[in-house]
């Protein structure tokens, strides 16, 4: 599936989850709420990256749509 959501972020669920943490944060001005955002961040970037391993494995098309569409962040990383 690359279409939709999934043409912008390929993550997009883990994407969702750090910029909610993120907003939230932000909202409510707090350095540990911003602390656990990175924290997060780096968990699921650890496990994206794990999840990534796998689907090279199974998709031989993969690697194409891993040059094409970021990881976590839209047009970032």
């Amino acid at each position: 599936m690359q279409t939709g959501v999934y043409g912008i972020v390929r993550h997009s669920l883990y994407s969702g989850l750090i910029l909610g943490t993120l907003a939230y944060s932000l909202w409510s001005l707090s350095l540990s709420h911003f602390a656990i955002t990175l924290a997060l961040f780096v968990v699921l970037n650890a496990k994206a990256t794990k999840e990534e391993t796998w689907l090279e494995a199974r998709y031989p098309d993969y690697g194409d749509y891993r040059q094409r569409v970021k990881k976590l962040i839209p047009w970032i990383y």
